[in-house]
């Protein structure tokens, strides 16, 4: 998981109390010698572990040449000469032979900022168990040359960092997983109590799992520390599965899960030209397509290609006829490299389950960057929805790279991990797998709010990625962060409080839903309409609504009866999508419609199988820029509202003859959002894009720092078709702004709770639908009194912190 979050761990662990104009700036080069004093005729191998890219430099011997030339190698309690080294942020490793590696070195290492000794800014005397010297640096190590410590040291460093915490060792987690590792054993040093003290640092703040051992030495530390699972990174080696299986059976039968892949990307794309075109033709076939519907004879005349422009040129140079054909084959190009990539992972989770015990899952690290940042999950990542419904793996997992702020990775909006939790759990819903989380290095408070965000979204696996430790990381790490520590350990004491319930819990149905069509993604890369999706998820989840994520495939074997509501705002949906929406609400459902919503089908035609329930023509334009202006709600004379709106991205015009009822207007009196009944049902629909009104009201209120302001009125806008539909809340409260997912098991219910205002509440009141209630407590709160009120419960109690979780037993 290689990541760009330099800037992240500096802002998180060390820019806030430093003021660089009082700090001396790393030298462009240091130079490094040593004086061994336990051996003679020594050389010693020199590389360093820098966190940037190419991330490993080796340099020569000290002294050059002593590797080969005896002669050259340096006497015992003499100096070496001075080796020049990049003055980068590293870990400098000197590894000792004299020719065979040394047993224990006793060693005093110099550093300094010339090659002589006037610039000598740190003397190190220190003696190891083999080998190998490591020596930390820290980012600002000419300016605090104090902190510059042995990785022995830094090992020691953290143990006392954990130990400071004085953590309970009681109850905490058997079921739920928790999982990071401690790197360098081996490449860094070779005495083993120093891997120890990392790993017992884990332990004391609650880690259960790591990697899997590397030989049975490693298996013994684990056992004798306490960790019992185990995750393995195997991309369907065979060889691999049997040979860890030799380091120890019974490490072995502790393997939970094995990772297949990391942030792949769309495997099948690069494959296309490599298989044979006959592979095509039959995936085609199979979907029950024929040459003539591709204005063939036979299927030698049909090519695979996924370079739009080229149906341009066909239209051009062959007629519109020949450009429907080459349409169809460009969509059905799309969806087979999506099918060699779900095969590719398939494969490697049939061999597999067939290697490794009854019960060990499969996964791939879905990368959150394309949706978070280009608000897109296809044609260049792997399809999420159609990887799990043809269980392509057998646990759904994706990661986080989000911090706090507003102009940080994910604009500081933690309820994103929401929206890519419930792709997950939908991906997840046929074959009923597990949903995993890498949640990435962030403060005590980004911790606990992202864990408990994707907590209350159905994960029951999370990795911290990565504890590193900081020496033996690239980019990526958390070991010197307190606050991290004490974020990871409040997590994980509260999920041990709460496990009988939280751990078999499962989310509550939800009555409504957002269409994410993956065949609009294939039609047009434009990210902006995949944020308008996140946008009204974080909304609706606000105002209590929480919303499923559904994909084509779901739209077709799902009832979609269950829901009330539907949000639609993808102009290309497959025509028996659209035909299975539209017997939605001639039957009584709530379709929700946005500019150009529903306009196309699979192959890029008009359509109107849905645009024809508006009951008015519509003319979209797509927008350069932002319009301010106000719109005016009016549902009754007894409720309306009036709020600023940001129009952007895309703004419709309503012509014709108006049949549907007008329930919302701007200010110049044209109307923004109108409802037409159809038989049993209704459409609602928008001529502009509420999230990204919503969105930018989150930017005007919050210019820096944290997201805890969010505004009331933009949220109602995009919930108003759920108030209209009646749809009934599982969570109602008093006040404040919450992340609130409700667990559902046998034994009762958990409400996972997060407070985005990061503010304190006094009295909070909440009415929860729960029936058979009989003790509610709460994590910070202990036990609550409660009546009943039909099928809910209310209470009151103070949110005095972050988060909460409110155990409502049976």
């Amino acid at each position: 998981m290689k990541k760009f979050t330099w800037i992240a761990f500096l802002s998180l662990f060390v820019l806030s109390s430093l003021s660089f104009s009082q700090q001396k700036k790393n030298p462009e080069k240091i130079y490094v010698r040593f004086k061994v004093f336990s051996a003679d005729s020594v050389y010693a191998y020199l590389k360093t572990f820098i966190h940037h890219s190419p991330w490993y430099v080796s340099y020569s011997a000290i002294p050059r040449g002593g590797e080969n030339y005896a002669r050259m190698r340096i006497k015992q309690d003499k100096y070496s000469p001075w080796a020049e080294i990049s003055g980068d942020w590293a870990t400098i490793v000197l590894d000792f032979r004299n020719p065979e590696p040394l047993e224990n070195v006793d060693v005093e290492i110099q550093l300094s900022a010339k090659d002589d000794e006037s610039g000598i800014f740190k003397t190190i005397r220190t003696q190891e168990k083999g080998s190998i010297v490591a020596i930390s640096l820290p980012f600002d190590y000419y300016s605090n040359p104090d902190n510059i410590l042995t990785v022995r040291q830094e090992s020691e460093k953290h143990l006392k960092m954990a130990q400071s915490l004085n953590l309970s060792q009681e109850n905490l987690p058997k079921e739920f997983s928790f999982y990071t590792g401690a790197s360098g054993y081996g490449s860094l040093y070779k005495d083993i109590e120093i891997w120890k003290n990392e790993l017992k640092t884990l332990k004391i703040l609650g880690i259960n799992g790591t990697s899997y051992p590397g030989d049975q030495q490693q298996y013994d530390v684990y056992r004798e520390i306490g960790f019992d699972r185990f995750v393995s990174h195997n991309p369907g080696n065979v060889n691999q599965a049997k040979n860890e299986k030799k380091v120890s059976e019974q490490a072995f039968s502790k393997i939970q899960a094995v990772v297949l892949a990391d942030e792949p990307g769309n495997y099948g794309l690069y494959k296309l030209n490599e298989l044979p075109v006959e592979d095509f033709h039959r995936f085609v076939e199979s979907k029950g397509l024929k040459p003539k519907d591709f204005n063939a004879k036979d299927w030698s005349d049909i090519k695979s290609f996924t370079d739009r422009k080229e149906i341009e040129k066909i239209e051009f140079n062959w007629g519109p006829k020949y450009a429907d054909a080459a349409r169809k084959a460009y969509y059905w190009t799309h969806r087979y490299a999506q099918h060699i990539t779900i095969n590719y992972f398939k494969n490697m989770t049939d061999t597999l389950e067939k290697e490794y015990n009854p019960g060990v899952l499969t996964f791939v690290n879905y990368t959150d960057h394309p949706l978070i940042l280009g608000g897109m999950m296809c044609p260049g990542s792997p399809d999420w929805f159609e990887m799990g419904l043809n269980r392509a793996t057998t646990l759904m997992w994706t990661e986080d790279w989000m911090y706090a702020g507003i102009r940080s990775w994910g604009n500081g909006l933690y309820q994103r991990l929401g929206f890519l939790c419930d792709i997950l759990r939908s991906a997840a819903s046929k074959h009923n797998q597990p949903l995993g989380f890498y949640n990435t290095m962030d403060g005590e408070d980004g911790i606990r709010m992202k864990g408990f965000t994707v907590i209350a979204h159905g994960v029951k696996i999370i990795d911290y990625f990565y504890y590193g430790p900081t020496y033996s990381a690239t980019e990526n790490y958390w070991s010197d962060s307190i606050s991290q520590y004490k974020g990871v350990a409040k997590v994980i004491r509260d999920i041990g409080k709460s496990e009988d319930l939280v751990y078999p819990g499962k989310p509550v149905k939800r009555d409504v839903a957002i269409v994410y069509s993956t065949t609009e993604e294939i039609w047009d890369q434009n990210g902006a309409k995949g944020h308008e999706k996140q946008y009204l998820h974080i909304a609706l989840a606000q105002q209590m609504y929480h919303a499923d994520v559904i994909n084509e495939t779901l739209i077709d074997e799902k009832d979609l009866s269950q829901y009330r509501v539907i949000y639609l705002m993808d102009k290309h949906l497959p025509v028996f999508n659209q035909k299975k929406l539209r017997e939605f609400v001639e039957k009584g459902g709530t379709l929700v419609l946005f500019p150009e919503a529903a306009e196309r089908d699979e192959y890029d035609k008009p359509t109107d199988i849905i645009t024809s329930l508006i009951g008015v023509e519509t003319n979209t334009t797509i927008m350069q820029g932002t319009e301010k202006t106000k719109v005016l709600l009016n549902l009754d004379p007894e409720n309306t509202f009036e709020d600023d709106v940001y129009i952007t991205l895309k703004k419709a015009e309503i012509s014709g003859k108006l049949k549907p009822q007008i329930i919302g207007s701007f200010s110049d009196g044209k109307a923004a959002i109108v409802q037409n009944k159809v038989k049993k049902g209704s459409i609602i629909y928008y001529t502009f894009m509420p999230g990204h009104n919503f969105f930018s009201h989150i930017r005007e209120l919050n210019k820096e720092g944290y997201v805890t302001n969010f505004p009331e009125k933009a949220r109602r806008i995009i919930s108003l078709p759920c108030e209209i539909a009646k749809v009934p809340r599982y969570i109602e409260v008093s006040q404040g702004i919450f992340e609130a997912g409700l667990l559902e098991s046998e034994k009762g219910f958990a409400l996972v709770m997060v407070n985005l205002e990061r503010k304190p509440v006094e009295k909070l009141d909440l009415r929860v639908r729960a029936q058979g209630i009989n003790k509610i407590e709460s994590i910070e709160n202990g036990k609550i009194e409660f009546k009943k009120e039909k099928d809910y419960v209310l209470f009151s109690m103070p949110f005095s912190g972050l988060t909460d979780i409110i155990l409502l037993r049976k």
